[in-house]
C-alpha cells in the first residue's frame, strides 16, 4: 500500500507488537475496541500510530463480548464501569448491543446484548464522562437501537437492512463494516461448507448494503477487527479497500473513507 494516512477504526490491540504492524501498512491511527486486561491503554509511543481505546468492552451479563471485557446487569454497575474506564484513560466506550454472528446455526444472531433503554443510558452516562460510544451491533433491531440511542458508530452491521441503513443517516452514526472478519472466521478449520457458503452469501448481502450506505450518505470508516500483533495485519486492511470497491464504491471515495472518514470517526488530524 503506497497511500498514507490509513486510520483502522476497529482493531484489539494486546501488545505494543501491534502498533508497529499498524503502522507498517500506512495505518497512522487506530481505535483500539478493547481486550479484557485494558493492554490498548498502556500501547503508545511518538513514532507509532495514534491509539484510541476502549480499553474494555462492556456487555450483558449472560451474552456475548465477556472474552473483550466485562458483563454488567445493571445501570449502577454500567456508570461505575464507565467512570472506571473514564479514569484509566478510555478514549472510546465499547457496548455489546447484540451478540454474535452464528456459524453453528447459519442466518442467526444469537441472543444477547443491551437493550434499546440500556444503550440510552450508556450514552448518555459516557457523554456525561466526555466520551462516545462504539457498538457492536448485528441484525435490524440491535443496529436501530445503537443508532436511536446516539451511538458514534456501528460495528460489524451485518444483516443490515434499509431500515437500519435510514437511520444510521438521520442520526449521522458511522457504520464500520468489518467485511474481512467474518470471512477470515469462516476459513478456520473447524467451520462446516453449509457455513462457509452461508458466509458467502451473507458478504455478498453485506456488500450491497455497504454501497447502499455509501450512496445515502451514510458515514463510513473502515475496521479490520483484527487481533494485534498479527503479521498478516496489512493483507487485511488491503481485503477491506478491496472489497469496498467490490462493492461498487470507485477507488477515489474508497480512499477517501480509509484516511478522511477513519480521521473524522476517531476525532483525529
Amino acid at each position: 500500500m503506497t497511500d498514507p494516512g490509513y486510520v483502522d477504526a476497529h482493531v484489539h490491540l494486546r501488545d505494543a507488537g501491534g502498533l508497529a504492524d499498524a503502522g507498517s501498512a500506512g495505518v497512522v491511527s487506530v481505535r483500539d475496541a478493547g481486550t479484557r486486561e485494558g493492554a490498548g491503554l498502556r500501547v503508545s509511543g511518538p513514532d507509532t500510530p495514534t491509539v484510541i481505546s476502549a480499553g474494555w468492552a462492556l456487555c450483558k451479563r449472560g451474552g456475548y463480548g465477556s472474552l473483550f471485557g466485562v458483563s454488567l446487569d445493571s445501570r449502577e454497575q454500567i456508570a461505575e464501569e464507565i467512570l472506571k474506564l473514564k479514569q484509566a484513560g478510555a478514549g472510546i466506550i465499547k457496548v455489546i448491543a447484540s451478540d454474535m454472528v452464528s456459524l453453528k446455526r447459519p442466518g442467526e444472531v444469537t441472543v444477547g446484548g443491551f437493550d434499546r433503554e440500556e444503550l440510552r443510558f450508556l450514552v448518555e452516562t459516557a457523554r456525561k464522562n466526555g466520551l462516545e460510544v462504539m457498538a457492536h451491533a448485528n441484525g435490524e433491531a440491535a443496529i436501530l437501537n445503537a443508532a436511536e440511542a446516539g451511538v458514534r458508530s456501528v460495528e460489524h452491521g451485518f444483516f443490515m437492512t434499509e431500515k437500519a441503513l435510514a437511520s444510521l443517516h438521520a442520526n449521522g452514526v458511522f457504520w464500520v463494516p468489518t467485511i474481512g472478519a467474518l470471512q477470515r472466521a469462516a476459513e478456520q478449520p473447524d467451520v462446516g461448507q453449509e457455513a462457509k457458503q452461508f458466509v458467502e452469501r451473507t458478504l455478498d448481502e453485506h456488500l450491497v448494503q455497504v454501497r447502499k450506505a455509501y450512496e445515502r450518505g451514510v458515514p463510513l470508516a473502515i475496521g479490520t477487527d483484527a487481533v494485534l500483533p498479527d503479521r498478516r495485519y496489512a493483507s487485511y486492511y488491503e481485503a477491506e479497500l478491496t472489497y469496498l470497491r467490490r462493492a461498487g464504491i470507485p477507488r477515489d471515495a474508497v480512499l477517501a473513507i480509509a484516511c478522511k472518514g477513519g480521521k473524522k470517526l476517531l476525532g483525529v488530524k
